[in-house]
């Protein structure tokens, strides 16, 4: 059997589709299964030996300029090669408008949620199968859920699996060494805290001060601080809480995801806002503490094998000393 899956953006909703990858292959050993993805989210999908091939498609890009003759050609090219492939089904784990016409493109039988379970209803006229899966459960669940429907095994009852194997395998002992420039380098890697202060909205922010003061208490059990950042926006609010903690902070270069699963591989700690590197960083096993300020915490939860715990809800601004001790938990 072969199969795609399509689940193209955001970053968090591809980490939490990934555990789909497990279930089918625990159910169907032999299934060849492909992932549409969009092109800056790709990395996280190439992290696993689960996947054949990554397809990759440019929706933000393309919707700025659809009648353009670049939109046009990358448009046909993408079908030409998803087509080429002859799947025989294609599941659509978004419920999307824009995924449900993407999952179209390959000419194979689509199977979505119906109408009442897709984020937008009206995705489900584009599926040739529909099956109801309840908006209540958790991103994880949704996703695992159909696709147990779609191919008619029955759904784990287990922890869900992320197998990022490939990026664990390149970040051996030695390979650790290398994403330090420290003297003690092996001792640095160990005792690096990753904060992830950005978000796409305001309302997810944690107070600049509130990470400072978080920082440098950090800073005085031995910690460093990676500040990773995406916009000028993000690099300017990262550069303020840097210079208010001090010397034991670090400002990253630019980086892909695929660098930043590296650097996250080979750090003690993660703490970070409601956001798909925090989600990510859980899933990757690490120890994370995430924090929620604007979304319930329960349809998106922390999930990974490693020790990890969320913190706040809507409505809601943890206190640093409540963030503090979430840091001890996860860290012992």
């Amino acid at each position: 059997m072969k199969v795609l899956i399509v689940k193209t953006s955001s970053m968090g909703d591809v980490v939490h589709a990934l555990p789909v990858l497990s279930d089918i292959k625990v159910n169907f050993a032999d299934c060849e299964i492909d992932w549409l993805v969009e092109e800056p989210f790709a990395d996280i999908v190439r992290a696993t030996s689960l996947v054949r091939k990554v397809h990759l498609c440019k929706v933000r890009k393309w919707r700025k300029a659809p009648l353009s003759r670049q939109t046009q050609y990358e448009v046909t090219l993408l079908r030409q090669a998803l087509k080429s492939e002859q799947y025989d089904l294609v599941i659509d784990l978004q419920g999307l408008y824009k995924s449900a016409i993407l999952a179209r493109l390959a000419s194979s039988p689509v199977a979505g949620y119906d109408f009442s379970s897709a984020r937008e209803g009206g995705a489900s006229l584009f599926y040739n199968k529909k099956y109801q899966v309840s908006r209540n459960k958790s991103a994880v669940m949704r996703c695992r859920e159909l696709a147990a429907k779609v191919l008619g095994y029955s759904l784990p009852l287990d922890d869900p699996d992320f197998r990022f194997d490939k990026v664990q395998h390149s970040v051996s002992p030695e390979g650790r060494k290398d994403l330090s420039n420290s003297e003690n380098q092996e001792e640095d890697s160990q005792r690096t805290v990753i904060f992830f202060v950005n978000a796409s909205r305001k309302t997810k922010l944690w107070p600049e001060d509130y990470w400072i003061a978080l920082g440098k208490k950090l800073a005085e059990q031995g910690y460093k601080v990676i500040l990773p950042w995406g916009s000028q926006e993000d690099l300017q609010r990262v550069n303020r809480i840097a210079t208010g903690i001090g010397k034991a902070s670090e400002v990253l270069p630019h980086s892909s995801i695929g660098q930043l699963m590296k650097r996250i591989f080979s750090s003690s700690l993660i703490v970070g806002l409601d956001t798909g590197m925090t989600h990510l960083s859980s899933a990757m096993g690490v120890p994370t503490v995430g924090l929620f300020l604007d979304y319930p915490i329960e349809l998106v939860p922390l999930v990974g094998k490693g020790k990890k715990i969320a913190l706040g809800g809507v409505g809601t601004c943890p206190q640093c000393e409540e963030v503090l001790q979430a840091v001890s938990e996860v860290l012992k």
